[in-house]
């Protein structure tokens, strides 16, 4: 059922995108390329500064906000009956990754942003632990950016984007601690 709900709004997002690059103002498609797979090396230095000081400022936010958010999310009642704005969590956390999935899009595009699931997948397999979880997330994550990027820069004609979506497809699958 999932696959076929992705596939479904996959589907809608491509028709959108084909009637967005189709009008007068963007028919050359360059528009749609750079939505779907992004363009980090088109970035000039002022966006380049301005993307990063948005990521730091995201990536602390998240900091200060990761052990509420965790118990929040693990026992609501408790955590409101402790004082914690539950509600307001609940509804600042998408806030909070849709801030960072517009500001990453922009470099990784929409479809290698997808492609998280598979690291994120593999670290909650290998570790029951929240917080090792995360950290073992971000470590699967930069070995596929790097892997993807190697592997694009040996075959010339492969695509980053999908070298990195394509290196994370070899990610552990078994639970080694329980």
């Amino acid at each position: 059922m999932i696959g076929n709900i992705f596939a479904w709004i996959l589907g809608l997002g491509v028709f959108f995108l084909t009637v967005y690059t189709t009008n007068r103002s963007t028919g050359n498609g360059a528009a749609g390329v750079n939505v779907l797979f992004g363009s980090i090396f088109g970035f000039s230095s002022g966006n380049a500064v301005l993307a990063a000081v948005i990521g730091a400022a995201l990536c602390l936010l998240m900091q200060l906000l990761a052990r509420r958010l965790l118990f929040a999310t693990l026992d609501p009642d408790v955590a409101a009956a402790c004082g914690l704005p539950v509600r307001l969590i609940g509804f600042g956390f998408p806030a909070l990754v849709g801030a960072c999935t517009a500001e990453a899009a922009q470099a990784a595009g929409a479809l290698l942003l997808l492609g998280l699931a598979a690291p994120a997948g593999a670290a909650v397999r290998l570790t029951t632990r929240p917080y090792r979880a995360l950290g073992l997330f971000v470590v699967l994550a930069v070995a596929d950016l790097w892997a993807g990027l190697t592997s694009s820069c040996t075959v010339p004609n492969l695509p980053p984007c999908f070298a990195i979506r394509d290196s994370s497809f070899g990610a552990p699958r078994g639970v080694v601690e329980r």
